[in-house]
């Protein structure tokens, strides 16, 4: 037990120097050592989502540290649930064979994220034909798109799309065979399987795991390169699981035709099926999906500030989860509502340039009159004079076409006007934008003077 808690405190370290304060203690101030067993280190995390977020987004640096600590009795973890201790203390008195299944077994209870499932994952430009794929294959595994891959840079939702067709498949069929697993997963089993080059039950039983499947999913394939006994074993595996027409799904950073570093037949079986990418969200995207990760959350969020959280970070999805999940944490923590830009800025300091412009409907507005010339008590109230009507009409469009803030939010921005009404100054500015050169000419002035500030 020292051991293993000395282990523990020299990790922690490592993590806490590479990960913000904040994110620290909210993820593994409250992480305990168990022991060490068959290489393995074993963390209790007292809730099951804290070991499911740990899993989804620090699992790569734990890993590292480890290295980095050169033990050579641990290369690897594995969190549990208080449930699940004493599971795990009996299985460390029998033998090794029986323990590693076993905690395979336990693993698998938590395989896929329930919270990446289709019903949570935000369609847009960016991702519509990858998700479309994903649900074909779901409903019907090793028929269509077999292979599918799925490309896209870091944070973009591969992962999310790879859980979301586990979750689908066995919500229909419970006994559906299904691996999941890294590239680094599958390199290490298949090192295991070499080790003693006289044991053909340890490559026997590499054979059956992950051959004797229904659907085989495999993530980063990025990191074949270099290992080209791993290659041979995932070319044989392809060409069985497809002969059997079973489904396999692979994710990468990039097209099969970048992986030059890969066997050239291996490149080719990658590229036989469906292809599809995931690009970076855009600004709509973004906005769709920190609303809906708030409201499955419970938390209240101003499209104010879902505009500046989307605007200011705008790299990938996996960010803009890590920005809401701190702004949640840190307005919690100063029990006050995230209604207020200055605590927005003041949570994410550290993630975002926070000495930029902020975009709001009263920012729109502002710019407006001051073009017009008008009052702001007039263009938002129920005057119709000619001018002031015009301003209040560009004024909506521009919230609108800049913002992406619903309708009936505007609405009740502008005295309460029905979406009715918003919907017709909307579209009447966009045919005058086409027609008429003047409110063209206007939308653009104003449009420059907002960007400007």
């Amino acid at each position: 037990m020292e051991d293993c808690k000395k282990i523990w405190n020299e990790l922690s370290i490592g993590i806490s120097n590479n990960i913000s304060t904040i994110s620290y203690d909210m993820w593994f101030s409250s992480l305990e050592p168990l022991t060490v067993a068959y290489n393995k280190l074993i963390i209790v995390a007292k809730l099951k989502s804290t070991k499911q977020a740990i899993y989804k987004n620090y699992r790569d640096l734990i890993l590292a540290e480890i290295k980095k600590l050169n033990y050579s009795y641990i290369n690897d973890f594995v969190i549990i649930t208080p449930d699940e201790i004493s599971v795990y203390e009996n299985q460390i008195q029998e033998d090794k064979v029986q323990f590693e299944n076993d905690v395979d077994n336990i693993d698998s209870k938590s395989l896929f994220n329930s919270d990446f499932t289709f019903d949570k994952f935000v369609v847009g430009q960016s991702n519509q034909v990858v998700y479309a794929a994903a649900k074909a294959i779901a409903n019907q595994p090793g028929t269509m798109h077999n292979p599918l891959f799925i490309y896209g840079g870091v944070g973009l939702g591969k992962t999310h799309i790879m859980n979301a067709i586990g979750n689908e498949i066995l919500k229909t069929n419970k006994k559906a065979k299904i691996i999941y697993c890294t590239t680094e997963q599958f390199v290490n089993d298949y090192i295991d399987s070499i080790k003693n080059n006289k044991d053909n039950e340890q490559n026997r039983k590499f054979r059956e795991k992950y051959r004797n499947v229904d659907i085989l999913m495999i993530d980063d394939v990025q990191f074949l390169a270099g290992k080209t006994g791993t290659q041979e074993a995932l070319f044989h595996t392809f060409n069985d699981l497809y002969q059997f027409k079973k489904q396999i799904v692979l994710s990468s950073d990039r097209h099969p035709k970048e992986l030059t570093f890969l066997e050239e037949r291996l490149q080719s079986r990658f590229a036989s099926g469906l292809t599809v990418d995931i690009s970076t969200p855009d600004l709509e995207t973004r906005i769709a999906i920190l609303q809906k990760k708030a409201f499955y959350k419970n938390f209240n969020l101003p499209i104010e500030v879902v505009y500046f959280i989307a605007e200011k970070i705008d790299s990938n999805i996996r960010e803009l989860e890590g920005a809401l999940q701190k702004v949640i944490f840190y307005c919690q923590l100063l029990g006050k509502e995230a209604d207020n830009i200055d605590i927005i800025k003041e949570a994410l300091k550290d993630d975002i340039d926070v000495t930029t412009h902020i975009l709001s409907m009263d920012t729109i507005v502002d710019a407006t009159c001051s073009y017009f010339n008008v009052k702001k008590q007039d263009i938002i109230g129920k005057k119709k004079l000619k001018q002031i009507v015009m301003a209040r009409q560009i004024a909506i469009y521009l919230i609108y076409d800049m913002m992406g803030v619903p309708l009936a939010t505007i609405g009740s921005y502008f005295g309460g006007k029905d979406h009715t009404t918003i919907i017709y100054a909307r579209d009447k500015i966009e045919e005058l934008i086409k027609t008429d050169n003047l409110v063209n000419n206007q939308v653009k002035d104003i449009r420059n003077m907002i960007q400007k500030q």
